[in-house]
């Protein structure tokens, strides 16, 4: 919509806004842009800059009666089951007890349709502004024109005193125009990219060579635009097929390329420089030489009390119903931590994404602690393995879920409290049915066995668990057990991750066993084989509390 100047922007006291998914010669002629197609059976018809919107309106000057008729129109939209027009009464009135009336006729001959809409009084409408007067369609017209028309048609007849004028007419609304769909949500490391700034950043480029001469200079080139329904992204995880005794050269532009691999996360795009042969992502995308090669991403969007999900998938791979899989199972892994636990977070934005959207961002299983959590559930050999995708994924949700119940808890514990919010989501997922067994322990990510203690554990999520598998080893790991440990009664200082010192044996050695409601925990610190004291009531009274 142009902007209108002060004095040729009229005022309107019913207009609301109005979409349009008409064409643009519809759009214009039933906009009163052009009037080319208007003919009227007296007085004259002419553009006048005074409107409601756009650029001009219909102006009917010098008649009292007068068939005002459009030439049929091709419109393949549904008519409205309310039809619009707005109307701005003349401050010229001779007659002060009727300003006249206004009446609009549909036609539509191939469909059998020739239908008065009604006749409205423009007595009594405040003078020198526009009206939106609106008329119903019955249901038969309605019927009739569902799936629009190649000769529409429209009459408006204007019945009002000598003397007056001229009126206006402006935004003949007549069909149910689609709303605007809004882009997807896209996880927090990603935004579209089909604006500046990131439209006009550097793209990234790499080549692909022979070892043989891993600096050559291909003359085959494509642009490698990722995009969510259509519509580009900023980045991507792309894995390629590359012919053996190829190599991927990392050029310019900011990126990270591993083997087979490039990764970005600000670019409009990737150009690819290759004579030889290559597959972009888990798809087997062929390049488009010479020109833009879309690797696109379909959306699904559900919403619900507690979850509102966003699902994407390659549109080349079934997925059959894991969209709305994922969003009832989410509901539930939701509801059921939330009862163990006793503890409610902020309704969950829950995005789910293959490698390519989510390898941008290191795994891509992440929570944000404001209710958004990112699940990548993988690729087709991965899904495959995992047997299906809710498969694949739900065991990360609820573990991420986990997190954003552990966040309103977290002023509890001072000092680094990664590797305990790391055991506890891993104990909660696990304890629901959500984790399986061997990726809650005893094998560790670096290959320890947490059986043989905790002392040596390096990683984040191997020290969290290696405290609660011992919980689990001596059957105290329960519901009961964790509805406590989400309940702390104290705050505690100590760094989870340094578990090789008395303050945070002393501090577990509490924090358990409140939460196991006063069993004896000592055993379990002596299996974890980390410094304590000898008992819960000596460990509490190191600790001051």
């Amino acid at each position: 919509m142009s902007a209108c100047s002060a004095e040729e922007a009229a005022s309107c006291d019913d207009c609301g806004e109005a979409a349009s998914a008409l064409s643009a010669g519809a759009a214009a002629a039933l906009g009163f842009e052009t009037l080319s197609g208007w003919t009227a059976s007296a007085g004259a018809l002419s553009l006048s800059a005074t409107r409601s919107e756009g650029e001009s309106a219909l102006s009917v000057a010098n008649a009292t009666y007068t068939v005002i008729q459009r030439a049929p129109l091709a419109i393949d939209e549904p008519i409205k089951g309310a039809v619009s027009l707005d109307v701005r009464v003349p401050a010229q009135q001779p007659n002060p007890w009727w300003a006249g009336e206004i009446s609009l006729a549909v036609q539509a001959p191939s469909k059998g349709v020739s239908q008065s809409l009604g006749t409205r009084s423009l007595t009594g409408l405040a003078q020198g502004t526009f009206h939106r007067l609106s008329f119903s369609v019955p249901s038969a017209v309605q019927q009739a024109l569902s799936a629009g028309a190649p000769d529409w048609s429209f009459t408006i007849t204007l019945n009002v005193p000598s003397g007056s004028g001229p009126h206006l007419l402006d935004r003949l609304d007549v069909v149910d125009a689609a709303p605007p769909v809004a882009a997807a949500p896209l996880p927090p490391w990603l935004e579209y990219c089909d604006t500046a700034p990131c439209a006009a950043a550097a793209p990234v480029v790499v080549h692909v060579c022979p070892e043989s001469d891993p600096l050559c200079t291909p003359t085959r080139q494509t642009t490698v635009v990722p995009n969510v329904d259509g519509k580009p992204i900023s980045g991507v995880y792309l894995p390629m097929t590359l012919p053996a005794g190829a190599v991927l050269r990392h050029v310019s532009g900011s990126a990270s390329v591993s083997y087979n691999t490039v990764s970005y996360s600000y670019a409009p795009g990737l150009v690819l420089r290759s004579d030889l042969d290559v597959l972009l992502s888990y798809y087997d995308v062929a390049p488009v030489w010479s020109g833009t090669t879309p690797v696109t991403f379909e959306s699904t969007q559900l919403t619900s009390a507690t979850v509102d999900s966003v699902f994407y998938r390659h549109p080349s791979y079934s997925t059959g119903t894991a969209a709305a899989d994922l969003h009832a199972q989410g509901q539930d892994a939701v509801a059921i931590e939330r009862a163990m636990t006793g503890v409610t977070s902020e309704k969950l934005s829950a995005f789910f994404m293959p490698s390519e959207l989510g390898g941008v961002q290191g795994e891509g299983n992440w929570s944000f602690g404001d209710g958004t959590v990112t699940i990548n559930y993988g690729n087709p050999p991965f899904i495959a393995y995992k047997g299906g995708i809710p498969n694949a994924a739900m065991p990360r949700f609820a573990h991420e879920n986990a997190h954003e119940l552990y966040n309103e808890i977290r002023s509890s514990f001072l000092g680094d409290d990664s590797c305990l919010n790391e055991g506890i989501a891993d104990a909660l997922a696990y304890l629901t049915g959500y984790l399986p067994v061997e990726d809650f322990g005893p094998i560790g990510l670096t290959g320890i066995d947490f059986d043989t203690g905790c002392t040596e554990l390096t990683r984040t999520h191997d020290i969290g668990n290696c405290y609660f598998w011992h919980v689990k080893n001596a059957g105290l790991l329960t519901e009961s057990f964790m509805h406590g440990i989400f309940h702390p009664q104290h705050q505690y200082g100590f760094n989870s991750c340094t578990q090789n010192v008395a303050q945070t044996g002393n501090s577990i050695l509490v924090y358990f066993t409140e939460a196991a409601g006063g069993a004896d925990m000592v055993p379990v610190l002596d299996a974890m084989e980390i410094p304590h004291a000898g008992s819960y009531a000596a460990a509490k009274l190191a600790l001051g509390l």
